[in-house]
Parts: structure tokens; sequence; C-alpha cells
């Protein structure tokens, strides 16, 4: 087996915080294995140089014939992207909304056709947050919305927002507790639709099923695509909807991302739209890395 592997940094457009972390720039991996890639984008809060070490240790493993023992979710995900060659196009990703309201209601009215759904990221100013849901809801009658929480609001700010807004135009309110057992508390004495990400979960999967209505995949944060089928059939069967996001990887891993979303939610588009926030895709128009953008680190032309 032929493996390189590359480094990337791309910038963004402005500053974005992401799980406490204040990110200029997006660092990741690239992986090259027989002729196909895969893209190692590492959780915000991961440490650089423990995922580059991981990476290039399954790398000499597999140029050595062996089965790489990566551990980290992000690498194993990388690696079996690898082997998982691209031959879709990649999907229409549902609507990512945050930042200034007025910029989003403008963006909103020139659309000639607007969205059915769309992902909007709350801030906790329960004002500004019931505010914006209402306007939606008005200007496209029959919004359905995914408030995204991300574990960030107290229990008053969330029934703040319920009180105010008609929670028959949300699908779910994801993440809204810190983690899995505050979330299903929260949705065993509130009655809301509640989504929980599988990356919040000790294993991927939710410990119970019962109070939750939705579970939300996003693979680079959980391993090989294997294991996202897993998770997604074992969430199914419990009754609840699945939806694939993504994490700020870049144009490589959403073309993944994408192609996962089509085989196991064909019905429901992935939310890739946080890749607006990289100045550059990192990949050419034909889909593949762009040269500009990558420093090997490890490989056979690698001196």
């Amino acid at each position: 087996m032929s493996v390189s592997v590359y480094r990337y940094s791309l910038p963004l457009t402005k500053e974005k915080v992401i799980d406490g972390i204040a990110l200029r720039r997006r660092h990741g991996f690239y992986v090259n294995m027989n002729g196909h890639w895969g893209e190692v984008a590492p959780s915000a809060t991961a440490d650089p140089a423990a995922t580059e070490t991981e990476l290039l240790a399954a790398s000499e493993q597999l140029d050595a014939g062996l089965e790489p023992n990566a551990t980290l979710p992000w690498v194993r995900f990388g690696l079996g992207c690898a082997q998982t060659p691209l031959v879709t196009s990649p999907a229409t990703s549902l609507p990512l909304l945050e930042g200034e309201r007025e910029s989003i209601i403008r963006a909103w009215r020139c659309r000639r056709v607007h969205p059915t759904q769309a992902w909007l990221t709350l801030t906790g100013d329960v004002q500004f947050d019931a505010g914006l849901v209402r306007e939606l809801s008005i200007l496209v009658p029959g919004l359905r919305l995914i408030l995204d929480a991300g574990g960030r609001l107290n229990e008053q700010q969330l029934i703040g927002l319920w009180r105010h807004i008609d929670g028959r135009s949300v699908d779910w309110l994801l993440d809204p507790g810190a983690d899995e057992a505050i979330t299903r508390a929260l949705a065993r004495e509130h009655g809301w639709p509640v989504a929980l990400s599988a990356d919040r979960c000790g294993n991927g999967t939710p410990a119970v099923f019962e109070e939750l209505k939705a579970l939300v995949l996003r693979p680079s944060l959980l391993g090989e695509p294997a294991l996202c089928r897993q998770l997604a059939n074992a969430a199914r069967a419990k009754g609840l909807k699945v939806m694939l996001a993504g994490n700020l990887e870049s144009g490589l891993a959403h073309q993944h991302i994408a192609q996962l979303a089509g085989e196991l939610t064909p019905e429901r588009p992935a939310l890739l739209d946080g890749l607006r926030y990289l100045l550059h895709s990192g990949v050419t128009t034909q889909g593949q890395p762009d040269p500009q953008h990558l420093t090997l680190i490890y490989g056979p032309d690698c001196l």
C-alpha cells in the first residue's frame, strides 16, 4: 500500500468559536491511500501534535501491511474515507443560520425559493432567538427549524425561548443539556422534541433512546464510516430520526459526509453549510485537495 499524508491550514473568513475555542484558521490533514483521499479534521479542542503523531504511526502501519491501531475518531474517519472512493456528487446542504438577525432576514428575503427546513444556532439571548424564529416563520410559512442549543444554554433560557415561540415550527431542539443525561432529563421534564449529538455520548450511542426524537451524527468526530452506519441503524431501530452534520471540515470531508448522507438519510440533507466560513474550501473544482494548501509530511516523496 502507498500512503501519503499532507498537512493543511485554511484561513477562515472571520473568527469562529467552536467548543469555546476561537478559530481563525482550520488545521487538519489529508491522507492519500493508493490514489484515494481522506481528511483528518480534528476536534477544535484536540491536541494537533497528538493527532499528527497518531496519524503518522497509523500510516507507517498501513505501509507495512498492518492494521492501524488508531484510536482518535477523526483519524479513523480520515483513514476510512481514504478507503471509500467518492462516487457521487455532493448533496445540497441544509441552510445554517447564525449571526446578525438583520443579515439573516435580508438574505432570506432575497431568495427566490425558500428552503422548507433550516438549522438555527441559538445565542442564548431569548429575545433575539425568539424574535428570529418568529420572523422566519412569518417570512416562510411552514418552515421547519432545528434549534441548536449546543449545550450552552441554561434551563431558564430554554424555558423562556419555548414560551415565546410556536413549538410546532420546531423539528428538534438539539443538545439543550451540557451532556447526555441532562439532555434526556430536559426532554422528559418539558416534553420538548429533543435531538442529541452522538459525539456527546460516551460510545456514540445514547444510553436511553426513549426521551429523544433524533440523533445527529458528525462523522468526523465519531470514527470510520462503518461506525456511522451502525449508529444510524441503531437509532432508527428505536424510532429516532437521523441526520448528518459537518464540523468545519474542508470540502474534501464534506464530499464524503454528503455521500454518506445520501446513503443513510436520503430524505434529509446533511448540514454542511459551515464550509462557507472557510476562505477556500481546500479542494479544486474537481474535488481533489488543492496542492497550494498542502504540506507533505509523510510519503514516498517526503525527504
